[in-house]
């Protein structure tokens, strides 16, 4: 039997994740690993988890082993009403502004089957997350990738762009963006940015999806407004995930927008998994009301202030004489490292791994064949301080032996 010949093209069409398949060569032991954006789970409030599940089986047991709403647990939407409100993020319709979803990657792989016809033009960042690249090229879109700088995306080359989209006839869809400490690049979009980005997509009427795992995790500078919280007429979808500030394992994430995009979600949903886990949900619920989850936060925003105090200065003490250049993030987990001219990250990537160091192509993150050769996303959420410098200065002669070898030739 030859598999291949029953695939239908959206399989055939379909490609690993870069970074999923990278982390099956990290295992061995020695191996320093700045690929994957994992929590470090060192920090998982293990004994707190034990008291919620113990509480939750307790009084919700039955309930959270049955089927939930599609919709989500009502008490856990809630509680992030009450939430989101702190935020400056209202909820007009209560509940009804809320879904649950297995995870944000579920959430982008909803509403790709929501908004994308084949062909349909979506505007994303360059570089930009590959899950969400993964979720939309499922549906086969035209994507129009802007630039960023160290302010976020550039919302006037944004401009630009969507004008020529609209010279040749074509209309966005949707932007899809990371605005607080992006993945893969670290940067936040500037609070002029951000207003401005949001009077664009009114005057140009196109939809914004906000994916926004990392913005609890900020360990320096002012906080910055979610775009949803400068929305007035329902066009900004933000996506939520419990995976940065619980744990992953959770698969837990939500959706905030207007409710009838959120129905249209839950009937996609339905057929995906009827529900999301009941017991995760209580479990949250219950972390949610006794303080747990921002105790767990203010944990992970001091460690991971520590680790990204040390990769900077790792960088700026082995990186600055190779002439790569980098960003340095005020939260989140990546630093977004430039290579010196000429050197392309796939190559340099099998003689680091050589030496047990493991990083993220930035080719990854982009849709053209020629983005990001020259880059590198290098996460420092779940490596030690110790294997943070080791790391970075490995990776550092790796890059100079490069250097001269090209400057032989």
């Amino acid at each position: 039997m030859h598999p291949e010949k029953w695939l239908s093209d959206t399989a055939k069409g379909t490609r690993a994740s870069d970074i999923r398949e990278l982390l099956k060569l990290t295992a061995r032991p020695d191996m320093i690993s700045f690929a994957g954006g994992l929590p470090d789970p060192l920090l998982f409030p293990v004994a707190e988890y034990q008291q919620a599940m113990d509480k939750v089986m307790s009084t919700y047991g039955r309930q959270a082993l049955q089927y939930s709403t599609t919709e989500g647990l009502p008490q856990l939407r809630e509680a992030l009403v009450a939430q989101l409100a702190g935020e400056g993020v209202e909820c007009p319709d209560g509940i009804e502004n809320i879904i649950l979803t297995t995870g944000s990657q579920q959430a982008l792989e909803l509403l790709g089957k929501i908004f994308i016809n084949k062909g349909d033009t979506v505007l994303i960042e360059a570089p930009s997350y590959l899950g969400a690249i993964q979720a939309f090229s499922l549906r086969e879109p035209h994507y129009a990738p802007v630039e960023m700088d160290g302010q976020g995306l550039d919302v006037d080359l944004l401009a630009e762009k969507v004008a020529e989209l609209k010279r040749e006839g074509r209309h966005p869809k949707f932007l899809y963006t990371v605005p607080t400490f992006q993945n893969p690049a670290g940067v936040s979009l500037s609070i002029e940015r951000r207003k401005a980005l949001v009077e664009l997509a009114e005057r140009e009427d196109f939809l914004i999806i906000e994916d926004d795992p990392y913005g609890r995790l900020r360990f320096r500078g002012e906080n910055l407004p979610p775009l949803k919280s400068l929305d007035r007429s329902g066009r900004v979808l933000s996506l939520r995930t419990f995976s940065k500030t619980l744990a992953p394992g959770l698969r837990t994430g939500y959706v905030v927008g207007h409710p009838e995009f959120l129905r249209r979600l839950a009937i996609l949903k339905q057929s995906a998994d009827l529900c999301s886990p009941a017991l995760t949900q209580y479990i949250i619920q219950e972390m949610l009301q006794n303080g747990s989850m921002e105790r767990y936060i203010l944990e992970v925003i001091k460690s991971y202030g520590h680790k990204e105090t040390v990769m900077a200065e790792a960088l700026r003490k082995h990186q600055a004489a190779t002439g790569a250049k980098w960003n340095e993030p005020e939260g989140g987990m990546f630093f977004w490292l430039q290579l010196p001219k000429g050197l392309d990250a796939s190559t340099l990537l099998f003689q680091a791994l050589e030496v047990g160091v493991a990083y993220v192509k930035g080719s990854a993150f982009y849709t053209d064949a020629e983005g990001g050769r020259d880059c590198v996303r290098l996460s420092f959420s779940q490596p030690t301080v110790s294997q943070i410098e080791r790391g970075v200065e490995r990776l550092a002669s790796i890059i100079q032996a490069a250097r001269q070898v090209g400057a032989v030739k």
